[in-house]
Formats: C-alpha cells, sequence, structure tokens
C-alpha cells in the first residue's frame, strides 16, 4: 500500500450520528427499566394493601409522649395524587390524644422500627442470635467447632 493512497477513516463509534443513535437507545432502555420498576412497584403495593386486615390490634409508638401503646385501628387507604400511588396505614390515638399512625405499604419508612422502645430492647435481647461467624463475639458465644 502507497502511502498517497491512504484515507483516514474515522472510528465508527466517534462519529456524531453514530453517537447520537447509542445515546438514544441507551435512553430508552433505561426508560423500559424505569416504566418495569415501577409497575413492580405499584403491584407489591397493591398486594400489600389486599392482604392488610381491616381491623387490626398493634403497637404504635407516639413521637409526642415517647411511648409505645398498642392499640385497636382500622385500615385507612389514601391516594397519594403527586406520587401517584395509594398508601395504607394504620391511624390510632395515644392515651394523651396524640395521633400516631403505623405505615402497610412503605415499611421502610414506618418510624416505630427505628424509634420504639420495646423494638430497640428486643433487638438487644436477641442479638447473639443474629451474629455471624465473621464478627466479633461469635467465638466467645459458640466456641470453636
Amino acid at each position: 500500500m502507497r502511502e498517497y493512497d491512504y484515507t483516514p477513516r474515522p472510528d465508527v463509534e466517534q462519529h456524531f450520528h453514530i453517537k447520537e443513535l447509542i445515546e438514544r437507545q441507551e435512553k430508552r432502555a433505561d426508560d423500559r427499566e424505569y416504566h418495569r420498576n415501577k409497575k413492580k412497584g405499584y403491584e407489591e403495593r397493591e398486594k400489600d394493601i389486599k392482604d392488610a386486615k381491616l381491623y387490626i390490634i398493634t403497637d404504635f409508638w407516639c413521637d409526642k409522649c415517647k411511648e409505645d401503646f398498642k392499640s385497636q385501628s382500622i385500615l385507612e387507604i389514601e391516594q397519594d395524587w403527586y406520587a401517584d400511588h395509594r398508601l395504607a396505614f394504620y391511624r390510632s390515638k395515644c392515651d394523651k390524644g396524640h395521633w400516631c399512625i403505623r405505615l402497610v405499604t412503605d415499611k421502610d419508612k414506618d418510624r416505630f422500627w427505628t424509634s420504639s422502645r420495646n423494638i430497640i430492647r428486643d433487638r438487644g435481647v436477641f442479638y447473639k442470635d443474629t451474629i455471624q461467624p465473621w464478627e466479633t463475639g461469635f467465638n466467645m458465644l459458640y466456641k470453636k467447632i
């Protein structure tokens, strides 16, 4: 091949039309994944609402009184128009008249699990049941096998 016959050819991926095409395809794939996850979340939320009992006696935590209490409550469902899904929760009043709620659909956001003294005490009582072999104190509790 002679030097003067060579015509430079740019990498195909670096051409602006190809870059634009790749970006559009990646955006479409991201959109598809987003809508799949949104639909899956909606179905799980509706399943939680369907499985929840209408009346229940459950534990509550009052943020204002800083006390745990048991109370009978009824399932309430509200539409969140901003997020476009339904919220389900149990609501009750403590002895001093403060409203307290327990979330049915967003259990990871339920403050009861992080604030309740009974839950904190139970975690302390059962901590050794959940200790893993690589954690400090495992050998002291279970000895080497």
